[in-house]
């Protein structure tokens, strides 16, 4: 029988290994998209014989409990485990964050079952050179934002934040919060993590770079690599300053999407009309279309 436990920040160490398995390019299966949502999806965990599967409710479709395509070595096996759990407990199978590469599994193991996508949670991927160069007409808006904040920002540095300098981000954040609240949940839940994040930036063990300017932090951002994608978990600008979050965006992606790096994942946009707009801007090679399987 399955046993699965809550999962808390002492589990990252022992969790992380197994996102090497993962077969897409989704945030689901990194360090940031995991811990940073486990409060809100009540994500608890499991291991069997060097597989992991992950527990939630997925509060966007009815509060249903699913379970995500286990990661590990034996997939197929550790499917059937998870079949019987359910089946022992008399409780609906369902799975969740299923994308296109999990497919095979669920069809492999199951005859029927309905299929559901949520757009709002699908992630958007971009290549790194695009965002690292922002070159042809398609960026010729984000480069205009970026000239005005070299022009009226002259002199400004983009740094890796540290231990040295991570509490000046605490210190925007905590400012910044005050004037970005949104009536949502789900907005309220990503200032309390992105607060976790900085508080626990050391245990977290994920990379991030501050934009410094007049002397001040204008904005941050924070994220992982993994495989061939940079991934990006937190952007934060002064809304104040033009042109702060396209700088922001693009020294980010220029100072950590190195040469094995091919692609930017920028995660979803949660429903959020101005998130939505500003994602596409940039001009997604790919958006990551995420489903939940519930089975017949």
């Amino acid at each position: 029988m399955l046993n699965f436990k809550k999962l808390t920040l002492d589990d990252i160490k022992k969790i992380s290994p197994y996102f090497s398995y993962s077969k897409n390019k989704t945030c689901d299966n990194t360090i940031g998209g995991t811990f940073m949502w486990r409060d809100f999806f009540g994500v608890e965990y499991a291991e069997y014989d060097e597989n992991l599967i992950f527990k939630a409710k997925v509060t966007y479709h009815g509060g249903i409990t699913a379970f995500t395509v286990p990661l590990g070595k034996d997939i197929c096996g550790a499917m059937e485990q998870l079949d019987k759990y359910c089946r022992s407990l008399e409780i609906p199978v369902a799975y969740c964050t299923v994308t296109a590469e999990d497919m095979p599994y669920i069809k492999a193991m199951y005859r029927e079952f309905e299929l559901y996508q949520e757009t709002n949670w699908s992630d958007y991927l971009y290549r790194a050179d695009d965002l690292k160069s922002l070159a042809g007409r398609k960026y010729s808006g984000q480069r205009n934002h970026i000239n005005y904040f070299n022009k009226e920002c002259a002199g400004w540095v983009f740094e890796e934040i540290t231990g040295d300098n991570i509490g000046e981000v605490r210190d925007f954040y905590e400012k910044f919060s005050l004037t970005a609240n949104k009536d949502s949940e789900i907005f309220a839940e990503e200032q309390r993590k992105t607060m976790e994040v900085l508080d626990n930036y050391k245990a977290y063990g994920l990379i991030g770079g501050l934009l410094r300017a007049n002397g001040s932090v204008a904005a941050f951002s924070v994220g992982e690599i993994w495989q061939n994608v940079l991934f990006v978990h937190i952007e934060k600008a002064d809304f104040g300053i033009r042109g702060a979050y396209q700088v922001i965006n693009n020294e980010f992606a220029r100072h950590f999407a190195s040469e094995e790096v091919e692609f930017i994942n920028r995660e979803e946009d949660v429903g959020d009309e101005g998130l939505r707009a500003s994602k596409k801007s940039y001009h997604p090679i790919e958006i990551i279309d995420k489903y939940i399987v519930e089975v017949k």
